[in-house]
């Protein structure tokens, strides 16, 4: 019977450990767009629905709305990890860790969105995109 209230009480504490997870992501991202200003229509240019324009991709921008909810507005870090390492990195090798999460042979947080899935502001990531954010790390 012990041995039953000793899993029953490592289930209800690793889910309370995977739900805190989730708030902190949350509220991470919420932050993150709180801090750029920057509404996701701003970013597609206002366009209407299914109206095809040219739009100037703004990696300050889209780094505000992404990723500075968890590597912080000058990518210093935060709940992610500082990113002046990445500035070094070829464009396919940050493309790899922003939308798949592998970088120098390894698995990159759980936390991490792979952006490949999760999409930045709503729409799938363009090389346009990842490439943006990159040079505005660089920038930094």
């Amino acid at each position: 019977m012990d041995d039953e209230r000793v899993k029953t009480s490592s289930l209800v504490w690793s889910l309370v450990g995977f739900v805190a997870t989730i708030g902190l992501s949350l509220g991470a991202y919420t932050v993150g767009q709180r801090m750029s200003g920057v509404s996701g229509e701003a970013l597609a240019g206002g366009a209407a629905e299914g109206q095809a324009t040219q739009v100037s991709v703004n990696g300050g921008e889209l780094f505000a709305l992404s990723c500075a909810g968890c590597h912080g507005a000058k990518a210093e870090g935060g709940v992610g990890p500082n990113l002046a390492v990445t500035k070094s990195w070829a464009l396919p090798v940050f493309s790899e860790a922003v939308l798949h999460g592998q970088a120098e042979g390894r698995t990159l947080s759980s936390i991490m969105p792979h952006f490949a899935d999760t999409g930045l502001s709503g729409e799938p990531a363009t090389p346009a995109q990842i490439e943006a954010i990159h040079n505005f790390i660089k920038s930094l």
